[in-house]
């Protein structure tokens, strides 16, 4: 409320409102009296000064970096003319520029501190790694007034291995990861570093991302162990940089490997019961289980002999080729020959039985000359050919049995003979050879 009386040159100013810049919130009336000289051209005099907006000023206070798809807090600090705090107003901050702008309000405290929060900052991680803040402030009781600052702006990544699932000694490999960004877009031109293996086995190369996020590289020639669970461990990793935040990733890669076993003879036959015959897997080389180049020594059995059973010159071998995927089992028996209670005369001579592996077949073959009861008999070499013996028995020439758990495999008895009722049998030249992981 203005009074004014111009005879006597006074002027009476009632202000009902609170002067916000007492800082101290409670309401009160200001009355204002002015006197002022006449004067001497009226015309030219300036009137009484008419209440106005108070004035303002606004600095950021708040975080100086963001990472995107996180939360970052936000705030500024609002005073007045005096440098007084101003409470118990909203502030508005933004963050970024244009459609990717994202904003909060914050409503300021005694101290003339407002703050929110993004709960995700999504802005464009440009080439500079900086983002804008732009703080404002303006009301009825206030002048507007802004503040401005740059804030660090870094990504979150994520790498994903895309190469080669299965290795095989001795020849190259490929090894890919992709690198995106927090939203799964592309991030070209990093570098990612692979390592295959651990210890003194490990074997490292370096790729670049492409324009789709994928970097290669290659392993000239793999050469690692075979461990019980025939897996490399793979780990690629990026290391980050001033935009984007490093990654890493695993995997565990099949390592291609082969599997082989070559015995002379071995037989369990029982008549009524009682134990007549009992032969472990004689010249024999084992089981071999390989990712290398490896060929067996197992040395020859002159012989076998018991009234039963009586073998000459058993050799068994097992050959396993690196880049090709290989192996090979073969065992072979010069004579052999088989009288058993209850079954005619057996005679063998030149037996070889061997069963050949690769990833892609398994194949397996047998030859040997043969006599039963003293009458020769011609074998077609047909795969699992079956001749029925006088009192019940079956003899088995050139059997194949596929290896269980195997890519590929083949296991060849070159001679099998089954017993009757039950009454056991007896192997001679027995082969074996498969692959695992191959791949798809």
């Amino acid at each position: 409320m203005i009074c004014t009386n111009t005879d006597l040159s006074v002027v009476v100013v009632y202000v009902t409102h609170n002067d916000p810049r007492s800082g101290d919130g409670r309401p009160f009336g200001i009355i204002t009296a002015y006197f002022f000289l006449p004067c001497f051209q009226a015309a030219d005099c300036p009137g009484p000064e008419q209440p106005h907006k108070v004035d303002t000023a606004l600095t950021y206070t708040g975080a100086d970096s963001a990472v995107n798809g996180s939360p970052v807090s936000l705030s500024a600090k609002l005073t007045n003319d005096f440098g007084t705090p101003v409470n118990g107003r909203a502030v508005r901050i933004a963050l970024g520029t244009g459609a990717t702008q994202q904003t909060c309000t914050g409503t300021t405290t005694a101290s003339g501190t407002a703050t929110c929060t993004i709960g995700s900052v999504d802005q464009p991680q440009g080439a500079s790694n900086t983002v804008p803040v732009a703080v404002t402030f303006g009301d009825d009781d206030y002048n507007t007034s802004s503040a401005s600052a740059e804030l660090g702006l870094t990504s979150p990544t994520k790498l994903d291995y895309t190469g080669a699932t299965h290795l095989a000694n001795g020849t190259p490999t490929q090894l890919a990861a992709k690198l995106t960004d927090f939203n799964g877009a592309a991030v070209p031109g990093r570098s990612v570093y692979f390592a295959l293996g651990t210890g003194e086995d490990q074997q490292t190369c370096t790729g670049t991302t492409s324009a789709t996020g994928t970097a290669s590289c290659t392993v000239a020639l793999v050469d690692q162990q075979l461990t019980d669970s025939a897996t490399v461990p793979l780990h690629a990793s990026f290391a980050g940089d001033a935009s984007y935040l490093a990654s890493d990733t695993s995997a565990q890669l099949k390592l291609q490997y082969a599997t082989g076993r070559a015995y002379g003879v071995s037989a369990h036959v029982d008549l009524l019961g009682v134990p007549l015959l009992e032969i472990d897997p004689q010249s024999d080389t084992g089981t071999v289980r390989t990712a290398d180049a490896t060929t067996t020594d197992t040395p020859c059995s002159a012989e076998y002999s018991s009234p039963l059973l009586s073998v000459q010159k058993l050799c068994p071998k097992v050959t396993a080729t690196l880049a090709s995927g290989k192996v090979t089992a073969s065992s072979t028996v010069a004579q052999a020959r088989i009288g058993l209670p209850g079954v005619p005369l057996i005679e063998v001579s030149g037996l070889t039985a061997t069963s050949n592996s690769e990833c892609s077949k398994a194949t397996g073959s047998t030859t040997l000359t043969l006599k039963i009861a003293g009458v020769p008999v011609t074998v077609s070499g047909n795969p699992n050919t079956e001749i029925p013996l006088v009192g019940g028995g079956r003899l088995i020439v050139n059997e194949q049995l596929p290896s269980a758990g195997a890519d590929a495999g083949l296991k060849v008895n070159g001679v099998h003979l089954v017993l009757p009722a039950d009454g056991g049998e007896v192997v001679l030249a027995s082969a074996d050879s498969a692959m695992h992981n191959c791949g798809d």
